[in-house]
């Protein structure tokens, strides 16, 4: 596996912004060396006419569509979910199952919007239970943050996994934003404080 292919995996798999530090420390390679892949990549990308295209932004990188390609596909693109909806999301998937009444004394009376969100999309199940709905993630779910098939303990597992290489607890991340552009960030940053 070459250190190109692994950045251009990278870029494809975030869905966002990847900074220079990321990338370098993802490969334990020099910035100036990062930086030339990079700009081989950009160069093959323009030299295919490839619809997708990697630019650079503040020490960013980001493969996209390109615009002209943009309007066309949105008719069979899904739609991202939003920032407060991920959150909800995210408690559901580490905390799974969770019942709905806990969920909205966690993030507030919005949660019935998200958990439609959510149910629409196939992301979770909801199962009547007593008074209240039992909530669990899907193989949906699993698809769509590129996580593997299983148990919720493997879930919960790779969830956890994922927040290693992000070093944020559970508080931190629900008190900052999430980035729009970045859906696997929201699963990705949940977990509690873990020691090192």
């Amino acid at each position: 596996m070459q250190d190109k292919d692994l950045i251009e995996a990278a870029l494809f798999a975030a869905g966002g912004p990847v900074s220079d530090a990321q990338l370098k420390a993802m490969l334990n390679r020099s910035a100036a060396y990062v930086s030339e892949l990079v700009g081989q990549i950009i160069a093959d990308y323009r030299s295919r006419n490839s619809p997708l295209e990697v630019i650079r932004l503040d020490g960013k990188y980001v493969m996209q569509l390109r615009p002209e390609f943009a309007g066309r596909v949105m008719s069979v693109s899904p739609k991202e979910l939003s920032a407060p909806v991920l959150r909800t999301l995210s408690i559901i998937a580490y905390y799974q199952p969770i019942f709905q009444n806990e969920l909205v004394n966690i993030r507030g009376d919005k949660v019935y919007d998200h958990v439609a969100v959510l149910l629409e999309r196939g992301l979770i199940d909801k199962v009547k239970e007593g008074r209240s709905f039992k909530l669990s993630t899907t193989a949906a779910f699993c698809d769509y943050f590129g996580l593997t098939h299983g148990d919720v303990e493997s879930i919960k597992q790779q969830i956890q996994e994922k927040a290693k290489l992000k070093k944020q607890s559970l508080t931190r991340w629900i008190e900052s934003g999430v980035p729009e552009f970045d859906g696997f960030d929201a699963v990705r940053l949940l977990v509690p404080v873990m020691k090192e």
